[in-house]
């Protein structure tokens, strides 16, 4: 959209120059569509930061070379003067009358990269037998102290990425996983995102919020894992829904959509292939089980509860707030709560057919609501999904081969006939209102 009001507004300019309309006009126009605010480059903060990075394993390697001549007094005078030489830098090109700020960010990750690497080098001078994820953690506070301090998205990222790796190194190599960890990433980086209208720092976050979740609750229980995994795709989706709908940073909301409806749709998947034993095979009669699945469980319902209550609170905006495929979200939600508590059982061939019913109306569902949307993603997701799930079911060559091409000619001409019906839509002209 950003690109079309930047043509408009030359065109404007070209019409008053031409004399098609007058200053009056011209300025009412640009009234109406303003110029979208200038924001910083991604693609010149990339290869800023990119540089800071390369720079500085160069200068780490260099300083690697002649490490075991130096005294160990120069070897830290070395490490602190790069990094006071890098964050100073950085915030004399970062004051607010700076032309280089992004080059200024480009040192300030400099010079927490030099940070990371001081950490191992006084390690080594000292000869300090350490935990080393110890390392990783103490690296990943210093950026985010630095992320809120200055404030910096480019140090928000570097600080999530890190605080990942060391809970997977504890949970890996350690068998300890931190428990702790995604709620110092969520907390520490999402409220920046949302400060700063981040989207990349949102989806950074949030997947290495998940990441983190998953390897702490793993160690617990396998399958506990997975269903915490789902609970919180279908927190991420109602989230998605409460941001469009309540404002303050409705760009987010595809960001949480798009991440929680890629670990449902997979989730789904591999449920619908489970067809040994019960669904999930989780005790909750222990403390740590029950603590999580209750606190996830409510967590989601509670946001669907909130995205579905309009902002008036006389009435639920149902129709209003849910497209077709999040009725099977809820759908799924239900069945997952209620088979973990044991009202229901979906174990076996019943629970297979049940998920892959599921499987196919989310299929169907973003097939149709892209259709009449004319929204091409959406569209296009929905029928990947189809042909994910009539491939994963039917490739076997070697058994019912005229079954199996009957289903192949039968997906094919549906998603032909999909194809025609968008490609029709997209050139029949916009419907006007009625007065």
């Amino acid at each position: 959209m950003d690109k079309h009001i930047k043509w408009l507004i030359a065109e404007i300019d070209r019409w008053v120059g031409e004399g098609l309309i007058g200053p009056v006009q011209a300025a009412a126009l640009k009234s109406r569509y303003p110029a979208p605010v200038e924001t910083a480059s991604w693609s010149r903060i990339i290869f800023f930061c990119l540089g800071a990075v390369l720079f500085g394993l160069g200068a780490v390697l260099l300083f690697a070379y002649n490490w075991q001549q130096m005294h160990k007094f120069t070897k830290l005078g070395i490490i602190f003067a790069a990094l006071i030489a890098a964050h100073g830098a950085g915030g004399w090109l970062r004051r607010p009358a700076g032309r280089y700020r992004i080059a200024g960010e480009g040192l300030h990750l400099l010079g927490t990269m030099l940070f990371g690497a001081g950490i191992w080098l006084v390690a080594q001078i000292y000869h300090i037998e350490e935990h080393y994820p110890n390392g990783f953690l103490l690296w990943g506070l210093g950026a985010l102290a630095l992320a809120w301090a200055l404030p910096s998205v480019a140090q928000a990222i570097l600080a999530a990425l890190l605080l990942a790796l060391w809970n997977g190194f504890e949970a890996f190599d350690f068998k300890n996983p931190q428990v702790l960890s995604p709620l110092l990433i969520s907390a520490g980086t999402l409220p920046l995102a949302w400060i700063h209208r981040s989207r990349v720092l949102a989806s950074i976050g949030v997947l290495a919020f998940l990441f983190t979740l998953f390897v702490s609750v793993i160690d617990i229980e396998g399958d506990l894992a997975g269903l915490v995994l789902f609970f919180s795709a279908c927190m991420l989706i109602a989230a998605g829904l409460l941001v469009r709908k309540r404002g303050g940073f409705p760009e987010i909301g595809p960001v949480f959509s798009f991440i929680g409806f890629s670990i449902y749709i997979a989730v789904l998947l591999a449920l619908s292939f489970h067809h040994q034993g019960d669904t999930w095979s989780i005790h909750l009669d222990r403390f740590p089980q029950s603590l999580l699945f209750f606190l996830f469980a409510a967590g989601s319902a509670g946001l669907w509860a909130w995205a579905l209550w309009p902002a008036s609170g006389k009435r639920l905006a149902w129709n209003e707030t849910l497209r077709p495929e999040h009725c099977g979200v809820l759908a799924a939600f239900i069945l997952m709560a209620a088979q973990t508590l044991g009202v229901i059982r979906l174990g076996g061939w019943p629970g297979m057919a049940v998920f892959n019913i599921l499987a196919l109306y989310q299929a169907f569902m973003m097939i149709s609501t892209g259709c009449r949307g004319l929204s091409l993603k959406t569209t296009v997701a929905g029928c990947v999904l189809f042909a994910a799930i009539t491939l994963a079911r039917y490739t076997d060559l070697f058994v019912s081969l005229l079954a199996r091409s009957l289903v192949f000619f039968i997906a094919g001409a549906g998603l032909f006939a999909v194809g025609m019906y968008y490609s029709r839509a997209r050139k029949q002209p916009p419907q006007r209102e009625k007065a």
